[in-house]
């Protein structure tokens, strides 16, 4: 992820086009190696509680997600949520932290979408690796950006699509 994104940034793509470059770099990885894919992404192992050096290297896959999202919002390139979520935020302290800070208005949720945006890429890429699209989507790559670009949009973020992004 973090290749794919320097060569991005190298090619000064717009940060929708970073993301794209991003996610698929883990979904190439992740087609790559599922076993370990599973080890990270895979349900908890009951009573089983990761070392502590494990942290860190997890911790890779929001970090570079979130230095898109805030590169993105530093550079005015996203769209201003239709409808902000209400009430107090639901972030732990270190999420804000990890951002760098919690935005302005009107981007003042931009973290808890941006977890959002996360979850959605996890749970698409379990979908993809263990088949449970293969009966749905005709063509898995295509799926995968569209989908992509669709949760981009709870962001306020355009990915570019029917273009060649790699």
């Amino acid at each position: 992820m973090e290749q794919a994104d320097q060569a991005a940034r190298d090619a000064q793509a717009s940060a929708g086009a970073r993301l794209l470059a991003v996610t698929r770099a883990l979904r190439a990885w992740s087609f790559a190696n599922p076993a370990e894919f599973t080890l990270i992404y895979g349900s908890p192992v009951p009573g089983y509680h990761a070392p502590q050096e494990t942290v860190p290297p997890a911790s890779r896959t929001p970090e570079a997600l979130g230095a898109i999202i805030r590169s993105a919002l530093e550079a005015g390139e996203l769209t201003p949520p239709r409808r902000p979520l209400p009430g107090p935020s639901a972030l732990l302290p270190t999420a804000v932290k990890v951002f760098g800070g919690a935005p302005e208005a009107p981007f003042s949720d931009l973290i808890e979408r941006g977890i959002v945006l996360w979850s959605n890429l996890i749970g698409l890429l379990v979908f993809q690796v263990f088949s449970r699209t293969h009966d749905s989507v005709r063509d898995q790559s295509a799926f995968f950006d569209r989908a992509i670009a669709v949760a981009a949009e709870g962001i306020g973020l355009a990915v570019p699509l029917g273009e060649d992004t790699d």
